[in-house]
């Protein structure tokens, strides 16, 4: 498990670096570099349908109620053949989602399409009976904090990253560069050149052991 200190005060002992690396607490951190830390983390997070980011959740029906709770995340979709395929199944067929939903007329019966409204997701034709209905999402949060509730960025000393011990050091290698490149900012300075080849050869062995491909390398600034 990395925790917010040990990601800032590894970050902080890179060579070049100009920040302190022994923090023992929030106050000791210096406020550029956790921007930096958060930036980097919040881009390398976003940047693929990372495996580790993916989960399957289900839903079980209800007869004659057609609204749930969506869970946390944002589910995947795929485009064959021209046509927009969402990760929600009912058995091995995928619900289309329905754009004009407002209009349809009231049914019940098998599940054959979704929408969603706010942080629910309906099935159409409403459930006559119970059904499951299989949910593929990618996780929203990069982070936890101390009560494991999902966090969007680290700020306490004690959040930690959500990633699995497997691919632990190889995301933190990543991030860790990343923020270097970020916190360095001036691409004349001859460390930035030097940081940016190590994230980009950490994203590739990343992109390698996650299976994942990349089409657009820029950075956001």
């Amino acid at each position: 498990m990395i925790t917010f200190l040990d990601l800032y005060n590894e970050c902080a002992g890179q060579p070049w670096s100009m920040y302190d690396p022994d923090a023992e607490s929030m106050e000791d951190l210096e406020s550029a570099l956790k921007i930096s830390i958060n930036k980097a983390l919040s881009y390398i997070w976003n940047l693929l349908p990372w495996s580790f980011r993916k989960a399957t959740n289900y839903v079980k029906t209800k007869p004659n109620k057609a609204m749930y709770s969506l869970p946390n995340g944002i589910i995947e979709s795929d485009v064959i053949n021209g046509v927009t395929k969402y990760g929600v199944f009912y058995g091995k067929k995928n619900l289309e989602y329905m754009e004009d939903y407002d209009y349809q007329e009231e049914k019940t019966g098998e599940p054959e399409y979704f929408y969603i409204e706010g942080d629910n997701i309906y099935i159409y034709p409403t459930p006559d009976n119970m059904y499951q209905v299989k949910i593929k999402n990618l996780a929203l949060a990069p982070c936890y904090n101390a009560e494991e509730e999902e966090i969007l960025e680290l700020t306490e000393e004690d959040d930690y990253l959500r990633i699995p011990e497997k691919y632990e050091k190889l995301f933190r290698n990543c991030v860790i560069s990343l923020a270097m490149v970020y916190a360095i900012a001036d691409e004349s300075d001859e460390n930035h050149a030097g940081y940016m080849r190590q994230y980009e050869d950490s994203l590739k062995t990343l992109m390698k052991y996650c299976n994942n491909k990349l089409t657009d390398k820029s950075i956001v600034w």
